[in-house]
């Protein structure tokens, strides 16, 4: 942002953007900032709201200045589906960093083991079935489930047509949809047998990182970002990890969905007289064709601005990821891509989802239409 900022105040003579950055815990950050919003004084002109939090803030009288009109500006060129989880009563709040496209990442080394071409995946059943071959043939099982974070039970209930809420910000978290995402990973673990819970929990922990260097998993479905934690953390897995869809439910069904993210927001406790700063800035910064480059050449994100996909910088083969052109292959997804809603009670959805309902199915064995029915029961009686 900084460099942005740079670049801003060089084009744009009328305007000064001064960014006086500070970090915080998670937890903290959006504590104090939800206490400031609040009570009225405290809180940032511009803030950076993850997207398990942001619902928080939509609730009631939002805190927040609209940014539909910056968006319009840009809106026939982004992937639409990237503006859902930020906006409230048609109004969106938040700009993200990425787009989050949900993929599915191979070891081609151990597929190769295993006798699978991995192009031959196309539907769940196929992968069911090539990971019955990994397990036969190999040391390593075909995937791993998160037992405390939300991704790997999330994915593919939004690829399903689920989630936790509906486009009319109905909860839908014990939806049939749900149900049978939920029911396809119970059945990976414990009747197919070829995925285990996650070292570590979960997908960001030292251990999963190890394990997974150390060619412990054939797969694993996480977001496009994920890309920068092989480069990062794994890098026994230099060029042997190719990128593809999820699995389909069905063949006129979603390959895509998104996951995690963070909105860029400005509150309203900045002065009337510098909204239009901040307002351009962030259209500039965020939105912009070079600024979506930008988010891929300096942060390794999937940019959510269709036409920049065609650039040079997007199209290059990547040698880490079997020297394919991996952002090429992202854009294939996008008439396949199901969006997230994210309605009020989205964070303690997403903590039922990663606290309780994850651990129960794959750890306790529960019934995941159960599992889901409980976890709707308790977000209801929230309100």
């Amino acid at each position: 942002m900084q460099a942005r900022a740079d670049e801003f105040n060089e084009q744009n003579d009328e305007y000064n953007i001064i960014l006086n950055a500070s970090t915080a815990d998670f937890e903290d950050m959006h504590d104090r900032l939800l206490v400031a919003l609040q009570s009225g004084a405290g809180a940032p002109d511009i803030v950076d709201i993850e997207i398990q939090r942001f619902a928080t803030f939509l609730r009631g009288e939002v805190p927040l200045h609209p940014l539909t009109d910056i968006i319009d500006n840009h809106r026939s060129e982004l992937v639409e589906e990237r503006t859902a989880p930020y906006r409230a009563d048609g109004v969106e709040y938040g700009i993200d960093y990425h787009l989050g496209a949900w993929v599915m990442y191979y070891n081609s080394e151990i597929l190769g083991e295993a006798g699978v071409d991995v192009d031959s995946i196309v539907t769940w059943d196929d992968y069911i079935a090539a990971g019955q071959q990994v397990v036969e043939n190999t040391d390593s099982w075909m995937a791993s489930i998160e037992t405390t974070d939300r991704f790997s039970v999330l994915g593919p209930m939004l690829q399903n047509g689920g989630g936790t809420y509906d486009e009319n910000n109905e909860l839908i978290l014990d939806s049939a949809e749900n149900i049978e995402a939920l029911q396809l990973i119970s059945d990976m673990v414990h009747e197919h047998e070829i995925a285990t819970a996650s070292a570590g929990g979960q997908h960001h922990s030292e251990a999963y990182y190890q394990a997974l260097n150390d060619g412990e998993y054939a797969s694993v479905w996480m977001p496009l970002w994920y890309v920068t934690r092989f480069k990062d953390f794994m890098p026994e897995t230099e060029g042997k990890i190719l990128i593809r869809p999820l699995p389909e439910f069905s063949s006129d069904g979603f390959i895509s969905t998104m996951g995690g993210g963070t909105g860029t927001a400005i509150t309203q406790q900045i002065d009337e007289d510098k909204l239009d700063a901040a307002k351009a800035f962030l259209e500039f910064a965020k939105l912009t064709y070079d600024a979506q480059v930008s988010l891929y050449t300096d942060l390794g994100f999937d940019p959510f601005r269709n036409d920049v996909y065609t650039d040079d910088a997007l199209t290059a083969p990547d040698p880490w990821f079997g020297n394919e052109p991996v952002m090429t292959n992202v854009q294939a997804m996008f008439d396949r891509l199901a969006p997230e809603f994210t309605g009020p009670r989205y964070p303690e959805s997403v903590l039922q989802l990663r606290d309780v309902v994850a651990y129960q199915v794959v750890e306790e064995g529960a019934d995941p239409a159960e599992a889901l029915r409980r976890a709707a029961d308790e977000i209801r009686s929230l309100d």
